[in-house]
């Protein structure tokens, strides 16, 4: 399974995170070396993520989070100016993990065999619940914080235009009908996702099911033959 995907945080994937708190932070008491640096910050987002997961965004304390990541809080404070600045990182990791999903998923051959592959990291994995139940908390997050609002609407922005020329491009391979309205194609299987998302979040033993909920619904919205 990829953590890129659905799993916790990896240092390759931190290198924004550090750029921005970089940033917004003096650098005293961080680590000179990069390496160092991207560790510890990874550390730090993997145990905001865990807390987060069990306790949600606002129920979980600093010192809550230092536990879980084994640093001190001193050390988070080096890195993050607070914890909404650990819950935005959050989920702009999130976002990439998602833009990346789509990416991938619209770069196969759209077979059943490619597609259900991809949503088994996601609905057959312990790790891929947990980003359910994340994707729940950023939600509703973005219901309470403008900062957030704003976020998510731009990423959603940017997301369907990358799937429109996703569509596009297997248009032009010939994998799907030139018939077939890029923007209709869009709605209506992130619909779907965003339904099946929401039903794993209560049960999460029902992942085979929903897998192949999802590629029917995916086969017939792409005109795709059996």
């Amino acid at each position: 399974m990829s953590t890129a995907l659905t799993g916790a945080v990896d240092a390759t994937a931190v290198q924004g995170v550090i750029m921005k708190s970089d940033a917004s932070k003096p650098s005293r008491g961080r680590p000179v070396n990069e390496q160092a640096r991207e560790e510890r910050t990874t550390r730090i987002l993997n145990g905001a993520r865990s807390c987060f997961i069990q306790r949600g965004f606002h129920a979980s304390s600093i010192s809550e989070i230092s536990a879980a990541a084994g640093v001190s809080v001193a050390n988070i404070y080096q890195y993050f100016p607070g914890k909404e600045a650990l819950i935005i990182a959050l989920i702009e990791l999130d976002l990439q993990r998602h833009h990346l999903l789509i990416s991938r998923f619209w770069g196969s051959d759209f077979s059943r065999k490619a597609i259900e592959g991809l949503l088994a990291d996601i609905f057959l994995t312990p790790e891929g619940h947990a980003v359910a139940v994340l994707r729940a908390e950023i939600a509703s997050e973005g219901a309470r914080n403008p900062h957030v609002a704003k976020l998510l609407r731009d990423s959603e922005s940017g997301l369907v235009d990358s799937v429109h020329g996703e569509i596009r491009a297997a248009q032009r391979r010939g994998q799907i009908s030139d018939e077939l309205d890029p923007g209709a194609v869009t709605e209506r299987l992130s619909l779907v996702f965003e339904g099946l998302m929401r039903l794993y979040l209560f049960s999460p033993t029902a992942g085979k099911k929903l897998i192949k909920q999802y590629y029917r619904q995916f086969a017939d919205t792409l005109r795709l033959k059996p």
